[in-house]
């Protein structure tokens, strides 16, 4: 197979956020392997796929920065309710709270349910972005643990007595939808074979390519193509999809 031609890149990866924890999550994921900078960036609330949300947003956010970014949209999605609350969560468990976010269930024997991450990456404003799915299977239940992140206190993870909020960080940060996105991610760094040459303050030149090198080693990847998507599940296996999904749709909400 021949070696991945080598992209340098001048700027850090921008992740766009707001939320410090979640921020602090993603660092502890990627560590060392991806050069890493936020920035908060008001972007409209889109309407659509995750994917496509997602991917848009990308898009929206390299035009800003004028670099690199990267760009998540989380999902928890009941399969009760055919995957809603889904992309709308956020504004679900503002108007709702954690108990609301049980309530909607009442009416439903099956609690089921999974946590969906999906990251978008492009290189520029001129970059199609590629996006990387994580997910973990798990059920809702009532509201355990600390409530400073989010709906963690009802989603506890299928094989789990734990809520993800209950559960310590670094055991949530190994089976999370966020960890399998990410590994997903830190794959594509590394077969990609970006060279990160800045000129940032704290010394961050990095080559991802050889910084992710160690995890990408236990997999079994012989595709020379760059992923247009990949998912991760809980069974751990990766797939590439070239399928484009419909375009999104612009409607406010």
């Amino acid at each position: 197979m021949a070696a991945a031609t080598k992209v340098v890149v001048s700027r850090p990866v921008t992740f766009v956020t707001g939320n410090a924890k979640k921020l602090e999550e993603v660092r502890a994921i990627i560590g060392q392997s991806i050069p890493l900078r936020s920035k908060k960036i008001d972007l409209p609330e889109l309407q659509g796929e995750p994917e496509a949300i997602c991917k848009e947003k990308a898009r929206l956010a390299a035009k800003e920065v004028k670099g690199p970014v990267l760009v998540e949209d989380t999902c928890l999605c009941y399969n009760a309710l055919k995957g809603l609350p889904g992309p709308y969560i956020k504004w679900f468990l503002e108007k709702t709270g954690l108990k609301g976010l049980n309530n909607l269930l009442d009416a439903y024997d099956d609690k089921s349910a999974y946590a969906l991450c999906v990251f978008s990456f492009a290189l520029g404003p001129d970059s199609e972005p590629i996006t990387f799915e994580g997910k973990t299977m798990g059920k809702i239940v009532p509201a355990r643990g600390p409530t400073d992140f989010g709906w963690d206190p009802v989603f506890q993870p299928d094989g789990y007595e734990l809520t993800f909020a209950e559960m310590p960080k670094e055991e949530k940060n190994k089976i999370s939808h966020r960890f399998r996105a990410l590994a997903l991610v830190k794959d594509h760094f590394a077969e990609a074979g970006y060279v990160f040459e800045t000129d940032e303050p704290n010394g961050n030149e990095q080559n991802a390519s050889d910084k992710s090198k160690e995890d990408a080693a236990d997999k079994n990847e012989n595709d020379n193509s760059t992923p247009v998507k990949r998912k991760m599940e809980d069974g751990g296996e990766a797939e590439e999809d070239a399928a484009r999904k419909k375009k999104l749709k612009g409607d406010d909400k």
